[in-house]
């Protein structure tokens, strides 16, 4: 295993470094790194619907989208976040293996953690660490957040956490939701210091080889396109023209549908959510564009839809498509 400790705040870079070393590294990694204030949102968000734009934009915060499924999160100097690249799991999504060791380093402070729901570790009932994954050829990328002094005003104000999603967890708001680390132990005093521990579990648990951040034109480009408005905003975004929405929220994540029908025909399709997956869900519009729902019925069903929505069957999706649920 590496071990690597990112020292800038450039959240575009950090990114790009991550997604370079997950495609090209031959060797397990653990990553540690921090953003400046940063709303991060999954591969497959609606960036619209998850950020409140004007207090983004009022306050300077960037705007981030990672290759992990999953929902939004805040990042500033009081969110330490940490990367594991490993092969040890396939392609199947196992968030308790990854977050076993987090948790292991955060216990030898006295600090009780568990992973609850689909992707979040909890304290006392509250969450301070969101989750999310990624898996191809063969390698998983899983990374987490770890609120320690972060800006839970700040958090509160700049995400947009869906209604039904409070409902579900039986909470009124996403404030009421989290919790920072930092009043829970009093001997670690800022993110340098629980960098430093997770480094030091890290070090004795897999005596890894520290390295240095790649240098190369790759990792510039893909900080360019993390920076760029295509990737922040694509074409799925200007969802307005879309006649029929279906959507619906199951434990694995929301979904939203977008379709344009003529003549029970879906000319096109935008698939959003914070769901995780492991094809691209390009893929599986392309499936449904252009098909007339009679065929979608008969096709769809046989397909491996929980390869493009992990949980997702070919049953709840024909289900949803046919249905308004909302």
């Amino acid at each position: 295993m590496n071990f690597l400790r990112l020292n800038t705040t450039d959240p575009y870079y950090n990114l790009a470094v991550e997604e370079y070393l997950f495609l090209h590294a031959t060797d397990d990694l653990f990553m540690l790194w921090q953003n400046e204030p940063t709303v991060v949102i999954g591969k497959n968000q609606n960036a619209y619907a998850e950020i409140n734009m004007d207090a983004v934009e009022k306050r300077g915060i960037h705007i981030a989208r990672r290759i992990t499924g999953g929902g939004a999160v805040y990042h500033d100097l009081g969110n330490l976040n940490y990367t594991f690249i490993s092969a040890a799991r396939g392609t199947s999504l196992d968030f308790a293996y990854f977050t076993a060791p987090v948790i292991e380093a955060l216990a030898c402070v006295g600090i009780c953690a568990e992973l609850s729901g689909r992707n979040d570790l909890v304290t006392d009932g509250k969450k301070f660490s969101g989750n999310a994954q990624y898996s191809a050829n063969g390698k998983t990328l899983h990374h987490g957040t770890l609120l320690f002094d972060s800006d839970l005003e700040m958090l509160s104000s700049v995400l947009r956490v869906d209604e039904e999603k409070l409902r579900t967890k039986a909470i009124r708001s996403v404030h009421a939701r989290v919790t920072n680390l930092k009043p829970l132990v009093s001997e670690i005093s800022d993110t340098e210091v629980l960098s430093a521990l997770l480094s030091q579990y890290v070090m004795q648990a897999y005596k890894p080889t520290v390295i240095a951040p790649p240098v190369c034109p790759e990792v510039e480009a893909l900080c360019r396109r993390n920076a760029s408005a295509e990737w922040l905003y694509p074409e799925r975004e200007l969802i307005a023209r879309y006649s029929v929405v279906r959507k619906r929220r199951y434990p694995f994540g929301g979904v939203e549908i977008f379709m344009e029908m003529s003549n029970k025909t879906v000319q096109d399709v935008r698939i959003c959510g914070d769901f995780f997956s492991n094809n691209p869900i390009e893929e599986l519009e392309a499936l449904i564009r252009g098909k007339t729902l009679d065929m979608l019925e008969k096709t769809l069903l046989f397909i491996d839809a929980d390869a493009y929505i992990c949980g997702m069957t070919g049953e709840m999706l024909v289900s949803q498509i046919l249905t308004d649920g909302t």
